[in-house]
């Protein structure tokens, strides 16, 4: 499938390898744009071939000039799944689903180099809807799209409807407090109060928190974790083997911050790091009912740490839990989706 644009100044071809086009090249594109971790090579190339939604099958629009030079690309994946904001009647139905990125990831980016024009953006979602009419997608389109980003911006512009879902939550460190007492210092004081006296009481119990690089620190016991805590709310989301994969191959953009105590691993996140952001990313806690202290509440301030530590402007925390990451000074930014059926 090629698409020809304007003049000719670029030409839309697709791939399911992203070694067809090399390292290199790539992770050009992405430090361009500043995209995230989740559009680096070896993340990409991970769930290329060991997905973390399965089945699923990668592909890549690729925007080249008449010289051969990449200028853009999108990543998308068809897979067979539910969709995730999907209510009322047939909510649970599964279908096959074309649609950039892969639903782990917050922060879906058409990756560009200079200005991205709502022309470029043109292109690429006429190319997609194309491959999706190959594939005979009953849903395709993007997903997780910052809303306040020029990808959303452009998609409106050329009259494709953006609609807000849930949003994810960050902390801008750099022009804020400039440490994290600092920045506990203005939020609420029986929110900040609970979070200290709880990283205390961790501390007295003997609980050893450790963060480490993702292939040093991991093993089942971090794998099964995730895993159960992701199925309280969506069964499987984290294949043990496959998210094991993927953390090998990240190797020093990933790192695992570790609770442990008497042997147990009561609480662990996976943190992903690119140039300007640390993401805490993954992860999950045990409650037992012996403990005077919360788990979860000693890994979001060791989390909160470790992002003031990590020399990154941004700490990125993700989706959901709304309320708690709000309560403690973590900001809002929007998410969209545009999609189509059919």
């Amino acid at each position: 499938m090629t698409v020809t644009g304007a003049e000719a100044r670029v030409q839309i071809t697709v791939t399911d390898s992203l070694a067809s086009v090399g390292r290199e090249d790539w992770n050009e594109l992405v430090a361009a744009c500043d995209a995230s971790v989740f559009q680096s090579y070896d993340f990409l190339r991970s769930v290329e071939s060991d997905p973390l939604t399965y089945p699923s099958a990668a592909s890549y629009l690729l925007a080249r000039t008449p010289g051969g030079v990449l200028v853009a690309a999108l990543p998308v994946y068809l897979q067979r799944t539910r969709d995730p904001f999907a209510t009322g009647p047939g909510a649970d139905a599964v279908l096959n689903a074309l649609v950039g990125q892969v639903w782990h990831c917050y922060d879906t980016r058409l990756l560009h180099r200079g200005e991205l024009t709502a022309w470029l953006v043109e292109q690429f979602w006429q190319a997609l809807g194309d491959l999706a009419a190959e594939h005979r997608a009953e849903m395709w389109g993007l997903v997780n799209v910052p809303l306040e980003e020029p990808l959303a911006k452009q998609l409106k512009a050329i009259g494709v409807t953006v609609e807000e879902t849930a949003p994810r939550y960050r902390l801008p460190i750099a022009g804020g407090p400039a440490t994290l007492d600092e920045h506990l210092a203005g939020i609420g004081r029986a929110s900040r109060r609970s979070l200290r006296q709880y990283a205390r009481r961790a501390e007295r119990s003997g609980a050893r928190i450790t963060l480490r690089t993702g292939r040093d620190a991991l093993d089942q016991d971090v794998l099964d974790l995730c895993l159960g805590t992701a199925d309280k709310h969506a069964p499987g989301y984290y294949p043990p083997d496959r998210l094991g994969a993927l953390i090998e191959r990240l190797g020093d953009a990933c790192r695992i911050l570790r609770i442990d105590l008497d042997g147990t691993l009561l609480a662990t996140s996976i943190c992903l790091y690119d140039a300007t952001r640390m993401h805490a990313w993954a992860g999950g806690c045990l409650y037992p009912a012996e403990l005077n202290w919360s788990p979860q509440y000693a890994l979001f301030e060791a989390e909160l740490r470790a992002g003031f530590g990590s020399g990154r402007p941004v700490l990125e925390c993700g989706r959901r839990n709304d309320e708690f990451k709000l309560r403690y000074g973590l900001r809002a930014h929007p998410l969209g989706r545009a999609v189509r059926r059919g």
